[in-house]
């Protein structure tokens, strides 16, 4: 058995059991856990996947605490609350360019978001919420971790940790200007037009926002492209197949086959865009089917859909127009 297959076993496993415990135990969002596996499982080598779980355990109980302080401070001042998150958002993108732990600044900021707007800026229903979305973040690193460890163990090579790129202060200023760019656009699209789902579109937008901001126009496009393709071949899955399904290892068994095909057909260094997309799409807009008691609606996998079509568009107009306006300033500079 190659490298690919053996690699695509072990993360399709590690997913479909961290999403077969976490319906065992009773929580409600094991996608949560699943994301935190394809995290880990996006990186180089089993060294390099143990230090980011900790930084995203560390940047998880930070943003705990971060989202229940917003809260406290403008939970009620919806227009402080913004004002705050651009600020932090900014930071978060700024030192996502300049800091050696960039990602526990974007797992702070990012696990704050949810804590605040997908409660709808509630304290109590933030409590829960938070509570879980660290049971979820753990189990699916304890989950990762095991079968790791267990099933081909590799070595952990301290050498093997990756260096994180520290780069100039103009592309961290380039990064915050960015985000609050998309930001201000995105609340300005919930605000003045009718679309549904509470603040689950501004939610998404700052979440997506801060991950997508650092990547070139031109990639952008094709990621626009691989979302429509994901889409379809999910979609009709959870058309057609999962509401077959009815017992946990069934459910279970249906993530494991998905992600190990993933992993097995696109496991060169270049397709890892495949890879996250295709294991993000697969999580994310069958959520529903992962409830304890499970949901097949179309329409709110729809509705995702169309919130993540406009959020990338609305990054890649704001990441086109700031990449067009630096090559006239340094055209302008060179004459």
């Amino acid at each position: 058995m190659n490298a690919a297959s053996i690699k695509a076993i072990k993360v399709a496993a590690s997913l479909s059991l961290t999403i077969v415990l976490a319906l065992s135990f009773g929580w409600e969002k094991p996608y949560w856990g699943a994301i935190a596996v394809i995290v880990m499982a996006t990186t180089e080598s089993y060294s390099h996947a143990l230090h980011k779980a900790r930084q995203r355990v560390i940047g998880t109980a930070s943003g705990v605490v971060l989202g229940f302080t917003l809260l406290a401070l403008f939970g009620q001042q919806r227009e402080l609350f913004l004002l705050s998150e651009l600020v932090l958002g900014g930071l978060a993108a700024y030192m996502s360019a300049r800091s050696r732990y960039a990602y526990v600044y974007k797992m702070s900021f990012i696990v704050a978001i949810i804590v605040a707007l997908a409660s709808g800026l509630s304290e109590s229903l933030s409590f829960s919420l938070a509570v879980l979305r660290v049971q979820e973040t753990l189990l699916g690193v304890v989950c990762y971790s095991l079968v790791f460890s267990l099933l081909w163990p590799e070595l952990k090579d301290p050498k093997a940790l990756p260096k994180q790129v520290i780069r100039t202060k103009q592309e961290g200023g380039l990064r915050a200007f960015k985000f609050v760019a998309v930001t201000l656009v995105s609340w300005s699209l919930w605000i003045y037009l009718p679309i549904p789902g509470g603040f689950m579109f501004p939610l998404i937008a700052a979440t997506l926002g801060l991950s997508l901001i650092e990547f070139p126009y031109h990639y952008l496009n094709k990621i626009l492209g691989l979302v429509y393709v994901w889409s379809a071949v999910v979609l009709s899955q959870y058309v057609f197949v999962l509401p077959l399904l009815d017992s946990v290892w069934q459910l279970g068994a249906f993530y494991f086959v998905n992600v190990f095909l993933v992993w097995h057909f696109f496991p060169k260094e270049n397709q890892l865009p495949m890879r996250i997309l295709g294991g993000q799409f697969l999580v994310l807009l069958t959520m529903n089917a992962q409830h304890l008691r499970p949901i097949f609606d179309i329409n709110s996998s729809l509705q995702m859909l169309l919130f993540l079509s406009l959020i990338l568009i609305t990054v890649r107009f704001v990441v086109h127009l700031v990449e067009t306006f630096m090559a006239s300033d340094a055209e302008l500079l060179h004459e």
